[in-house]
Order: structure tokens, then C-alpha cells, then sequence
């Protein structure tokens, strides 16, 4: 009698402080997110579209993460107090529904297409497609190497990295959720969910070698798990289904202020931010999720100012279908985009790519997405009544039967048969002679050309016009390559009747003083830079480089291949950067006709000495 008096009180107060938590805890809608989701993809399309535009229209993926954090663990958190628990597999249930038809689809359409359009791009895109199905496409690409910012290759599925961290995450977090919240107090599960974000930030820091690829700390869900915290922690401290709905009118404002300036602040990264600054990856990605921190904690509160326009009709409607639209956008772009030269796209390219963006992704969310999450499998039936359920099920089946012989590899034969290997460097022996075989040669010049994949795909075509040039070009190189080679291989091209060409910069951005130090290290030769034509956010940057550097040097000349090539797309492979017959041929003319020009002037200067010397 005594135990059970002793009991009794505490388990009334256990039921009293459940009671109260989860009438604190009831789920509602917030439009304010879907609204945030909307300016999300948005960015991440229009730099998808052109990185020029918005080049850093990437963060509308941290944008994502962050939200996600934040709702799961809102839902999860109603839940636990809701229930006293959660039920894992429901939630796990919800999540398949929700996410995995539509990617499923998409998969499976971009497969089909590939086969029927592209089949030279069956291999690659099959490999990429695999990892999406297993949701470990991130890890694919740390493993392959790949650079999300300084790829031109075709890969449709590539945007689906992030959808693969986020499935990851909901396999793992809500279980360690749950085992938190049922052995560690509230503020101990924050600490601990806290200190993992900064783990995973030193992880971000530790593995970021900076001048290099960022392919380990971009890709890593180690390394970005940080972002999808923050927002799991803000669910903690600013939990929406507890906000009250009538707040006092000056901390209403301050909220709303807090929230339009935050905004502004992440629209103004979006439009000028570089996938190449250093600090996002030393530290930029969590204050940037920070500031978004404060965008969502002022878009969740009920009847702000703020959060009223973020959760207004036009933004809701395209959050809504944000996910439908993330996973169409990519696949049409590249697919579009092949067929044009990238950075000379004509306008009416864009028009297509978001007409059928729209068309895709209504389809999508209006007839997979949709009647899927809600009903389940009973959105298909065999019964060809009912009409819309029985066409779902047709065209799975339509999807089907082909994506069994593509992953059975009975159309792997295409790709081989059309696959082209590119060679990944060009370099001829230092001082090779050749004699020449046509007039065209100019076997007097001898000049060291150092560049990178523009230089390997022009090498050989260059090499029959000058046979004594000694060329380096490899594919990848950027400028900070350069200098070690240049002290190890060529580090007696300093004399004036040295003829030295740098090709550099489609792989990356450079500062002045890099190429200051380049420059130095050749002495009194004559050095010819080449300008880049490279449809990336650093384009301008490294021509005006180029442009100041030329200004400060004598011995320094521009070769402007940007503007020999503008308007010709001919010259170009899709990516516009890699060269054609035409562009190959156009390029060697006037690295050629460059030269030999500033030769003929530099014979016509000392002759006149010469004369002026014997007249007096």
C-alpha cells in the first residue's frame, strides 16, 4: 500500500505533463515552409540553368536541409509527446511513400530516354542510376572523384547526392531521436545533437584541402550532416506546433524584420556566392545555415506579417510540388542543354526547359507523387475501370519491362560501341625536332604551351603546324599545378628569344598574384595568355587577371580567344569549353599568328636599333 501511494502521484503527474506536452505538440500546417521550399528550388534551378546567373543558387540545397531537419524532428517530437514514443516504422513507411514512386520514376524515365535518344550514355548514366536506387549516389561521386561545380560531362541523375544524404539521414536519426528522448533529459538531447553538428563542421574543415577538389567535404554526409542539425536543433528551440498564435504586435515586427532581412541576406548569397570560395567550406556552410535558421523561425510563426508572405498562394503552390520539381529539373536541363553549346544557349533553350519542367513535374506530383503518399499501393488496381489507378499500374509495368533488360546490360553493347576514349594529357619530349613536310610549318619557332584539357584537345593539330613547340596539356590542370612543373621541367624558358603560351583557367579561379608569380618565374621570355571562354561564375574573374597582368608586363600578350570565339558555336563541344575540328583549327591559328606577329615586330625593333646605332 505504501509503494503504490508513493506511485500513484507521480504517475498523475506523468499523465498531467503528457497531456499538456502534447496539446502543445498537435501537428499543423505551415505554409511558410512550403514557401521557403519554393525560393530553394528556384535557386537551385536557375543555377542549374546558367551558374552565371545565380552562382550560388547551390545553397538552395543546404536550404533544403535545413527545412528537413527541422520538420522531421517537429513531427517526430508531436509524436513522442503525442504517444509517449514513436512508431519507427510508420515513419519509415511514410518516408518510403512520399519520396521513393516519384524517384523511382524519374529514374526510370531518364534510363528509357538514355536507351532510345543517348545510348553512347547508357554506361554512365546506368552507374549513376544505381546508386540512386540505393540512395548512395553521394558516396558514388566521392568515389568516382567527381567535382559538383567542375564537371562537363552529361549525368542527368547527378542533383540526386542530396536526396541520397536526406534518406540516409531519416534511416539513422529518428531511432538515435528516440533513444534520446527516452534516456536523456530535453536540454541533454540538445547538447548532444548540438555537439554532433560541430563534429560534423571539424569533419567539413579537416577533410577540405583548400585550392583542391571539394568532391570528400561537398558530398560527404559526414560533412553535411552539420546543416540538417542546425535545423533539428531549431525544432528544439523553436518547436512551430508551440508557437502561440497571438503574440504581442512589437515582438510580432522585430520577428518579421528579423525574418525579411535574413531573407534578403540569403537571395543576395544566392545571386553572388562562388561554389570556389574557400570559407563556405571552412565554416560558411554553418553560418549560412544559421542565418537560415532565423528565415524559418520567423516563416513558422502563425499570422506574421512575414510568414504571411512567405506562405502566399504562388509560393505554396510551387513548394507543394518543390520535390517533383527538384527531381525533373536537372535531367531536362542536361538533356536540353546537350544539343546547344553551354555559356551560347539561345534564349529559347531556357523557355523549353522550364515549359517542361512545369509539364513534368505537374505530371509527377498530380498522378505519382500524390495519389502514392496518400493511398499507398491502393493507388493502382487491376481493374480497367477505374481508369487513373489502372493506367498508374500500365505504365509501371511499361516502365518495368525495359529497365529489366538495361540493367541486365542488353543495351551496355551501345554504349561501347559509341563511347569515344578521350585521352587525359598531350606532352611531347622536351626539344623533340621535327622536320617539317609541308609549307605550312614554321620550324624556326619553338615554343613551350602549357595548358589543360583545351590544350590536350588542340595538342596534336598544334604540333603539325610548329614541330619544334614542346606542348604540356593535361586534363583537370589549373594554374596552381602549374608552378611546380614549371620548376621541375621548364625552368629554362627564361631568355628573351623564348617563346612561352599559358592556357589555364577552365578548371578553376585564380588571383593576380598566382599568376604574378607564373610570370616571374620566366624571366625575360615572351609570354603569351590565353583568355578563357568557360561558362562558370569565374570566367570573368580569370580574364581580367589575365587583362591586368598583360597591363604590368612588357613581355607579357594576350591571346583573346574569348572574343575569336564568341558568337561560334561551332568551335564548341556542349559544354562549351571543349573543342571541335573548327575550334581546334581556330585556336592553333592564332596562338600561331600571335606569335609570329610579336616575332616579326620584335625583328622589325632591333633592326631599327641596329640602323639607328650605325647611323650615329
Amino acid at each position: 500500500m505504501i509503494v503504490r501511494v508513493i506511485k500513484l502521484p507521480k504517475l498523475k503527474v506523468e499523465e498531467g505533463k503528457m497531456k499538456k506536452m502534447s496539446e502543445l505538440y498537435k501537428p499543423r500546417y505551415l505554409p511558410g515552409l512550403d514557401g521557403l521550399r519554393a525560393i530553394a528550388v528556384i535557386g537551385i534551378i536557375v543555377f542549374h540553368l546558367n551558374a552565371q546567373w545565380f552562382s550560388g543558387g547551390f545553397l538552395g540545397v543546404d536550404t533544403f536541409f535545413v527545412i528537413s531537419g527541422y520538420l522531421i524532428t517537429s513531427l517526430l517530437m508531436s509524436e513522442f509527446y503525442l504517444h509517449g514514443t514513436i512508431n519507427l516504422t510508420q515513419f519509415w513507411g511514410r518516408r518510403f511513400k512520399r519520396l521513393i514512386p516519384a524517384m523511382l520514376f524519374i529514374v526510370s524515365t531518364v534510363l528509357i530516354y538514355t536507351v532510345t535518344f543517348e545510348p553512347k550514355l547508357i554506361l554512365d548514366i546506368k552507374r549513376d542510376a544505381i546508386a540512386a536506387l540505393f540512395y548512395v549516389s553521394n558516396w558514388w561521386y566521392i568515389f568516382q572523384g567527381v567535382d559538383y561545380f567542375n564537371q562537363f560531362s552529361i549525368a542527368p541523375l547527378r542533383h540526386l547526392w542530396s536526396l541520397a544524404i536526406e534518406e540516409q539521414f531519416y534511416i539513422i536519426y529518428p531511432f538515435v531521436l528516440l533513444l534520446l528522448l527516452k534516456f536523456l533529459k530535453y536540454k541533454k538531447t540538445l547538447i548532444v545533437l548540438f555537439v554532433i553538428s560541430l563534429i560534423s563542421l571539424g569533419l567539413m574543415i579537416y577533410f577540405n584541402t583548400p585550392g583542391s577538389s571539394h568532391s570528400r567535404v561537398y558530398f560527404g554526409t559526414d560533412t553535411r550532416l552539420q546543416t540538417l542539425l542546425l535545423g533539428c536543433l531549431l525544432a528544439f528551440i523553436w518547436p512551430p506546433f508551440r508557437l502561440k498564435a497571438k503574440i504581442p504586435l512589437g515582438l510580432s515586427r522585430i520577428i518579421d524584420v528579423i525574418g525579411s532581412v535574413s531573407l534578403i541576406t540569403l537571395l543576395w548569397m544566392f545571386m553572388t556566392l562562388s561554389s570556389n570560395s574557400e570559407w563556405i567550406y571552412q565554416g560558411g556552410f554553418y553560418l549560412i545555415s544559421l542565418m537560415t535558421l532565423l528565415i524559418i523561425a520567423s516563416a513558422v510563426v502563425p499570422y506574421g506579417l512575414f510568414s504571411q508572405l512567405m506562405g502566399n498562394k504562388l509560393f505554396v503552390y510551387i513548394g507543394k510540388r518543390s520535390y517533383s520539381l527538384y527531381l525533373w529539373h536537372y535531367p531536362i536541363i542536361s538533356f536540353v542543354h546537350m544539343h546547344f553549346v553551354d555559356g551560347q544557349i539561345p534564349f529559347y533553350a531556357y523557355i523549353l526547359d522550364v515549359v517542361l519542367m512545369i509539364l513534368a513535374t505537374e505530371f509527377s506530383y498530380q498522378f505519382i507523387e500524390t495519389p502514392i503518399r496518400k493511398k499507398g499501393i491502393c493507388a493502382f488496381t487491376f481493374n480497367p475501370l477505374k481508369i487513373k489507378r489502372f493506367s498508374r499500374l500500365a505504365m509501371s509495368v511499361v516502365l518495368m519491362v525495359p529497365l529489366i533488360f538495361i540493367f541486365k546490360g542488353d543495351f551496355d553493347s551501345l554504349g561501347r560501341e559509341q563511347s569515344q576514349e578521350k585521352a587525359h594529357s598531350y606532352t611531347t619530349p622536351k626539344g623533340e625536332k621535327e622536320q617539317p613536310v609541308h609549307s605550312q610549318k614554321r620550324t624556326d619557332l619553338a615554343p613551350l604551351l602549357i595548358g589543360d584539357s583545351v590544350m590536350v584537345d588542340i595538342g596534336q593539330h598544334f604540333k603539325s603546324k610548329m614541330p619544334n613547340a614542346t606542348i604540356d596539356g593535361k586534363v583537370g590542370r589549373q594554374l596552381k599545378d602549374a608552378l611546380p612543373l614549371i620548376q621541375t621541367e621548364y625552368k629554362d624558358y627564361t631568355k628573351s628569344n623564348d617563346d612561352v603560351v599559358i592556357e589555364l583557367g577552365t578548371n578553376g579561379d585564380y588571383s593576380y598574384q598566382q599568376m604574378e608569380n607564373i610570370i616571374q618565374h620566366f624571366g625575360n621570355a615572351n609570354i603569351y595568355l590565353i583568355n578563357t571562354r568557360v561558362p562558370r561564375d569565374y570566367e570573368m574573374h580569370v580574364n581580367q587577371v589575365i587583362g591586368d597582368v598583360a597591363k604590368r608586363h612588357n613581355n607579357v600578350y594576350i591571346i583573346d580567344w574569348y572574343k575569336a570565339s564568341q558568337g561560334h558555336t561551332e568551335y564548341f563541344a556542349y559544354d562549351g569549353i571543349h573543342l571541335e575540328k573548327k575550334g581546334i583549327e581556330a585556336l592553333s591559328n592564332i596562338i600561331v599568328k600571335k606569335i609570329t606577329e610579336q616575332r616579326q615586330n620584335k625583328s622589325q625593333q632591333n633592326d631599327f636599333r641596329q640602323n639607328s646605332h650605325n647611323l650615329t
